[in-house]
């Protein structure tokens, strides 16, 4: 008998949540110079797209100041930047992945987006932190303007 399964699906807000998660445990994780500057520019890039879906969903969080230090971190390609500085960006990253998580779990929200990255079968090809990204864009571009009527299938595409 075939095992019959449900695809995951998850929230733009929980998926940006996870992408956050993820990101900054690769901040913390960085053993070696080439491994920190990619967590860095992927920190970058990841940013870049929430600012941009956050202004489109018109969301409270992450707010200026929070980007724009992140943002200005980030860039720098580890030219300047002090421990002081990666914790802020992992601690940043932390606060606004709760919030975006609305209160719920945050492991269980990063275990579902896992599981969903691997049934698409695309986990040996695309790492789980490019992935994300590149959903959050995708539910994004499907998600309508804050402001107006959501359709049924909108969130769940």
């Amino acid at each position: 008998m075939a095992t019959l399964s449900i695809p995951v699906r998850l929230a733009l807000s929980e998926l940006s949540a996870a992408a956050l998660a993820e990101s900054a445990t690769n901040l913390a994780m960085a053993s070696d110079h080439q491994t920190f500057i990619t967590a860095l520019e992927d920190n970058h890039h990841l940013w870049r797209t929430l600012v941009g879906v956050a202004h489109q969903q018109s969301w409270n969080t992450p707010d200026a100041r929070q980007a724009e230090f992140v943002m200005t971190v980030s860039r720098k390609c580890g030219l300047g930047v002090c421990d002081d500085h990666v914790e802020a960006l992992i601690g940043i990253n932390h606060r606004v992945s709760s919030q975006l998580a609305g209160g719920s779990d945050l492991c269980r929200i990063t275990r579902r987006a896992n599981m969903a990255w691997r049934e698409t079968g695309v986990s040996e090809a695309v790492p789980f932190h490019h992935w994300l990204v590149e959903e959050i864009l995708r539910k994004a571009r499907h998600s309508p303007p804050a402001g107006t009527t959501p359709s049924p299938l909108a969130e769940a595409g």
